[in-house]
């Protein structure tokens, strides 16, 4: 029987599993995700860009929210929260990663309600994202109640250096 966890780690917590968030990363954009790497990817610079990711937890700046499966981390999604003062009440979403080992199970779907959760938790209202246009994450999104704001063609290059457009979305908790 599989069993699935959501947890939000906490500075050591995620400092421990630096490697687990770059196989994730790279395996994701080697299966063609547009998550701001390209062909062929550096791990350290992916290392670096999660030493980064757990700063930003330790500092409160964002959640870490995680979904392990039989104990092994299969997913991350971060949910920034908005520092200024006069958006208190607004939240962005950073990279939904789910390993390809891993995909087609809904993981992607609970990693996004445990952060509306967490986010309404928090007191955010409106929900912000981008995604690339025609994508499995826009299709998951929409799903779960999310509307487009505005499309930017030729936003940002795929992992092969394809201009692509991207998705600029919007949810508000009730």
């Amino acid at each position: 029987m599989t069993t699935m966890s959501i947890d939000i780690l906490h500075e050591t917590e995620a400092r421990s599993y630096l490697s687990r968030f770059a196989d994730i990363l790279i395996d994701c954009v080697e299966g063609g995700a547009l998550i701001g790497h390209v062909l062929p990817i550096d791990r350290a610079i992916v290392e670096a860009y999660w030493v980064s990711v757990v700063a930003s937890v330790a500092a409160g700046e964002r959640l870490l929210i995680c979904a392990a499966v039989d104990g092994q981390i299969a997913g991350t999604v971060q949910l920034y929260l908005s520092p200024e003062a006069n958006a208190p009440h607004r939240g962005e979403v950073y990279k939904l990663l789910v390993h390809r080992d891993y995909r087609n199970r809904g993981i992607g779907e609970v990693l996004m309600l445990a952060l509306e959760t967490e986010a309404r938790r928090r007191g955010r209202s409106v929900l912000l994202l981008d995604t690339v246009q025609d994508g499995a994450g826009e299709r998951l999104y929409r799903r779960l109640g999310w509307q487009e704001i505005g499309v930017v063609p030729r936003h940002f290059v795929d992992p092969w250096g394809q201009f692509r457009a991207s998705v600029y979305m919007m949810r508000f908790l009730d």
